[in-house]
């Protein structure tokens, strides 16, 4: 499957022409053998739970800048499918901003709840996303 990825803000959109059928609900290996949809082929995409802001509190409640990272102005890009079941899968840094700060940052999203899955119409979808993990 041949993917361009296109960042808007915060989010890495990727636009994929490959498509197969959607799956149902429950099952947690929806993303093994089947089509990984993005942010534009989806009538909802996936969602923390209660948001973005929501995401955003709950990695500032857990992340602190390290002392040899205070002064780098950037913040990594994370990826990750989410699973039907909104579990995350295939977490890695994207775009790299320092060794500390990747560190924390795929652990955050290690240690995330599941997700509110993507959906296509009424079908649950695997889902790629990318976040940025932001450090204060």
């Amino acid at each position: 499957m041949r993917c361009s990825l296109l960042f808007l803000g915060y989010v890495a959109i990727a636009g994929c022409k490959s498509k197969a059928p959607a799956v149902g609900v429950g099952d947690p290996d929806c993303c093994i053998g089947h089509t990984i949809y993005e942010d534009p082929d989806l009538t909802k995409v996936p969602e923390f739970p209660g948001g973005n802001a929501a995401m955003y509190t709950w990695l500032g409640n857990r992340l602190t800048k390290p002392a040899d990272a205070a002064e780098v102005k950037e913040d990594p890009l994370v990826q990750f499918n989410v699973t039907c079941t909104g579990t995350l899968t295939d977490i890695a840094v994207k775009v790299p901003a320092h060794p500390a700060l990747d560190s924390l940052a795929l652990q955050a999203v290690r240690d995330m709840p599941p997700w509110v899955p993507g959906r296509i119409k009424d079908k649950v979808v695997c889902t790629f996303h990318v976040i940025t993990v932001t450090f204060e």
